[in-house]
């Protein structure tokens, strides 16, 4: 027989199993051991069947999740599914009815415990049949069921209906941490889970609601403050008391962020990842593979790596046993435009525990900009930007290479030095563009006549180095080094102007005059150097004693520079005299050198050391200092002589000379700068005129007075006198030295006389070695002269003796 519902519980059971399995109804039947075939439905059954039907379905096989109510003979589409409920010797189902066939259901544990709660409630109101008592024992159901609960490896406590608690297995106190005691001490447990107020509140809201069997995702904290991830679901008991069951999934959900954040980087990496089976089989690619290689995924996939051109000799793939876990190299490969990227290719083998390849992963990085941007950071530093030839450094690694290439073929090879002559003036002349435009056309010239296998490049200025291989002899560059000269000595238009200059070249070979690359070069250019004073336009081996001539001037300005140290340095001063008053107008300072061994020094013999060193400028200001010492004594004894002193190129052209010039005057005050002269040769402009023009006429706003010496010696004389501030032309003593001789040499005086006064300039003639010639001189309009026909160079203390015989002379006269 069916038994009628004794109260509210069944409902409430059925309600909550309904929930859980997400069934359309759900319905307890128990099985009597006397009458076995004669169910109980405890709560009212399912619309349709009786008590045979619900005996059938105890009786089925329990394989299936879901059957077909049409096998237990019901006219009816629907399904059902049995979940067991037995306790001891009380033996049942919880029947669950669908509509429709539906997976199985995912709260099975849940299920089970409603299913034995079912159990136990139906063996209490059996019990409390026979008892007569019809009240139902909550409290004693769950101390029934506690020691099932304690043990349960998953989440299970308890409140009664004022919220104490009144369970806490042992994995609530492992995975929160706080133990029975501690929570049965406390008024309110729910705000130690839940202290965020908000929080706590949507909790508690759970209690009431009709869904509250159903698993929500909760954040409560733990003892030590950490917030965990779970999954709850309550159960409320007939007397108000609740179950909660629950699951801590803090570890699976970080688990789950790192996989969506893995698969989010994996899919926004700039870089392109390949990951790819043992057999280099593409598996998966990210949007940046696609980005780099003009492949798509659908493309890439289930295609060996291969086909993308990651298939090098050198990558090691698919990897082998032995090979390395990780690689990383540079590579080229084909875009699907065809056209070629390089990459940064890094490789990770993946395997497994017995050590057998899995997969591969592959990182691509696409450095093509990069090799571009290498590229032309290596052509900026090893080609020169205005002619595209070699450099000094890539002359230098080429130069290397051809020398071991030599010692291997038992050949010979030529380096060069080539100094264009006639540059200088080009470029002072027609402008810095047109000289900019003859050197890259005396580069084309000079590639043009080498052979493929010679090399030229720029080593700077108008200066070029050549590079002539596999000679068998040196003489054999000789040919070669005619069609150059031949090449450069055609004139060149620019800009509207015929330019023509020619070349001196240095010739060394090796490995008859040195074995190294540096040496070579120096002796090229020593060589070069003296095919210019051979005439220029030719081209001159190098030999050893060019090369004694270098240790020479070496060892003579290691002795300067000792001199220096030792003051054996001095000043003589010769002077000069107005021709029409025959008074001295001044001194000029010239430099001696007291050797220890070879007595007083005059510059001819030592300065060729000197010039184009560290020396030169410090030696010049040294001249400067001690020149204004001896003014500043001469003007305490009553004496204020002008003097002259005379500057290199080197000195002139320093970068410092100006500011150390100042600061000198500045130091000796009481010389005034109107008292000095400064003399300059053609050959200190020559480099740049220009800036040579701009340093004199700071010096001559400062007082001083400028003159240019040794007027007439060199070819552009005429022109750079209209460029520098000029105040008084010195003429060549040799043209001094032959006016007597000859006509020629007085025409260019006189021309020289009626230019200065053309230019409102003054003329001084120096090296007037004979008496007679101060009257010549005077026909000629020369106004001042110094020479040995006057006086020697005079040391300081000796010049007031000879001022006071000079004047003696005079008066006599």
């Amino acid at each position: 027989m069916l038994l009628q519902d004794q109260g509210g519980e069944w409902r409430r059971l059925c309600e909550q199993a309904t929930g859980v399995a997400g069934a359309d109804d759900a319905c307890f039947v128990f099985f009597s051991s006397t009458t076995p075939g004669l169910p109980h439905v405890p709560g009212g059954g399912f619309h349709g069947w009786a008590p045979p039907h619900y005996a059938a379905a105890g009786r089925q096989p329990g394989d299936e999740w879901l059957r077909p109510c049409r096998e237990l003979h019901l006219d009816s589409d629907a399904f059902y599914a049995v979940v067991p409920a037995e306790r001891g010797d009380t033996r049942g189902l919880l029947l669950l009815l669908y509509g429709e066939a539906k997976v199985p259901c995912e709260q099975g544990e849940l299920l089970a415990l409603l299913a034995g709660h079912g159990a136990l409630l139906w063996r209490e109101q059996e019990q409390a049949q026979v008892r007569a008592r019809p009240e139902l024992s909550t409290e004693r159901l769950l101390s029934r069921l506690k020691p099932l609960f304690m043990n349960a490896p998953i989440l299970v406590n308890g409140f009664d209906r004022h919220g104490r608690c009144i369970l806490w297995n042992n994995e609530c106190e492992r995975v929160f941490g706080w133990s029975f005691e501690e929570l049965q001490a406390e008024a309110s447990p729910i705000s130690v889970f839940y202290p965020d107020p908000e929080d706590r509140r949507q909790v508690i809201a759970t209690f009431e609601a009709p869904t509250g069997c159903e698993f929500r995702e909760w954040h409560p904290v733990d003892r030590a403050g950490r917030r965990l991830t779970t999954l709850w679901a309550n159960i409320v008991l007939p007397n108000g008391d609740m179950i909660c069951v629950g699951h801590d999934i803090t570890e699976q959900r970080k688990l789950e962020n790192q996989q969506r954040l893995a698969a989010s980087v994996f899919d926004s990496c700039y870089d392109g990842i390949v990951l790819t089976d043992a057999d280099n089989r593409v598996l998966h690619v990210n949007p940046a593979f696609t980005r780099i290689t003009g492949y798509s995924a659908d493309e890439a996939l289930d295609k060996p790596a291969a086909l993308f051109g990651l298939d090098s000799h050198e990558i090691p793939l698919p990897a082998q046993e032995g090979s390395p876990r990780h690689w990383q190299g540079e590579c080229f490969i084909q875009r699907k435009n065809g056209s070629e990227c390089a990459l940064l290719l890094a490789i990770s083998v993946i395997r497994d525990k017995a050590d057998k390849v899995q997969y591969h992963a592959l990182v691509l990085t696409d450095i093509t900009l990069l090799k571009e941007h290498e590229a032309e950071l290596r052509q900026r530093a090893l080609y020169d930007p205005l002619t595209r030839i070699p450099n000094r450094q890539l002359f230098s690694e080429l130069l290397d290479k051809a020398m071991a290439a030599a010692d291997r073929s038992q050949t010979m090879l030529a380096v060069c030095y080539l100094d264009l002559d006639g540059f200088k003036q080009v470029n002072d002349t027609l402008g810095h563009a047109a000289g900019d435009q003859l050197l890259m056309e005396m580069g084309r010239r000079m590639e043009l006549v080498l052979r493929n296998c010679d090399t030229v490049a720029r080593l700077g200025g108008d200066e070029f180095a050549l590079m002539i291989t596999g000679l068998h002899h040196e003489l054999e560059c000789t040919e070669i080094l005619d069609r150059v000269l031949a090449a450069i000595d055609v004139p060149v238009r620019l800009d509207g102007h015929q330019a023509r200059v020619s070349a001196s070249i240095g010739v060394s070979v090796y490995d008859k005059d040195a074995s190294d690359g540096q040496t070579l070069l120096r002796y090229a250019d020593k060589a070069m150097y003296e095919a210019k004073k051979q005439g220029k336009r030719r081209h001159l081996f190098f030999e050893p004693v060019l090369h004694l001539q270098e240790q020479e001037r070496y060892r003579l300005y290691q002795e300067l520079r000792q001199a220096l140290i030792n003051d054996e340095f001095l000043l003589h001063y010769q002077p000069k005299i107005d021709l029409f008053s025959r008074h001295m107008i001044g001194l000029e300072a010239l430099l001696r050198w007291q050797h220890p061994q070879k007595g007083l020094l005059t510059p001819v013999e030592f300065m060729p050391a000197v010039l184009d060193s560290d020396m030169e400028f410090e030696l010049g200001q040294w001249v400067i200092r001690r020149l204004l010492q001896q003014m500043t004594a001469w003007s305490q004894a009553g004496h204020d002589y002008c003097a002259s002193f005379n500057v290199s190129a080197g000195q002139l052209m320093h970068e410092e000379f100006f500011s150390n010039l100042t600061y000198l005057l500045s130091l000796y005050a009481s010389v005034a700068p109107e008292r000095l002269e400064l003399e300059f040769q053609e050959s200190a402009v020559l480099e740049d005129v220009h800036k040579a023009a701009a340093v004199l006429e700071q010096c001559r706003d400062l007082g001083l007075v400028i003159s240019l010496d040794n007027f007439g010696s060199g070819h552009g004389s005429l022109v750079h006198l209209n460029r520098l501030p000029v105040d008084i032309i010195k003429i060549d003593r040799r043209f001094i030295n032959e006016l007597l001789a000859g006509s020629d040499e007085a025409s260019m005086v006189e021309g020289v006389v009626q230019l200065a006064s053309a230019l409102r300039m003054l003329v001084l003639a120096e090296g007037m070695e004979q008496p007679e010639l101060s009257d010549r001189l005077q026909q000629l309009g020369c106004h001042y002269v110094q020479g040995y026909g006057i006086s020697h160079p005079l040391p300081a203390e000796e010049v007031h003796q000879w001022l006071a015989e000079w004047n003696q002379r005079l008066r006599l006269q």
